[in-house]
């Protein structure tokens, strides 16, 4: 997983770096294979504003989060994506159990076949 940070008008920091990876992380669990996470921290009118970008190989996430504390919008931000990723992976399943089921009756159907 590669996470890419950047900052308007605020200045970065180890910490809230560390907590970007960290809440990053959570996201692993919904896919495999290689993922890109765009993190864009900002501050405008007294509010802290997070947008995150998330690019897989097929697939596209898109969250914002705005709060007082930088830190909660992180914990916003994440919850908006896990939803997102967790109705994509389920209608994946459901699709991929769709495909089986149909294989399964044509198979069963064609015994006249041998």
């Amino acid at each position: 997983m590669e996470v890419k940070i950047s900052y308007k008008h605020l200045e970065s920091s180890p910490s809230i770096e560390e907590q970007i990876r960290y809440k990053a992380g959570h996201l692993k669990k919904y896919f495999q294979g290689k993922m890109n996470v765009h993190w864009v921290c900002s501050f405008e009118k007294d509010l802290h504003t997070s947008e995150v970008k998330v690019t897989g190989s097929h697939f596209a996430c898109h969250a914002t989060a705005q709060n007082e504390n930088l830190y909660k919008t992180f914990d916003d931000a994440v919850e908006k994506l896990e939803k997102q990723l967790s109705k994509r992976k389920d209608k994946v399943r459901s699709h991929k159990k769709t495909e089986l089921a149909f294989v399964d009756e044509h198979v069963d159907g064609d015994e006249d076949f041998e």
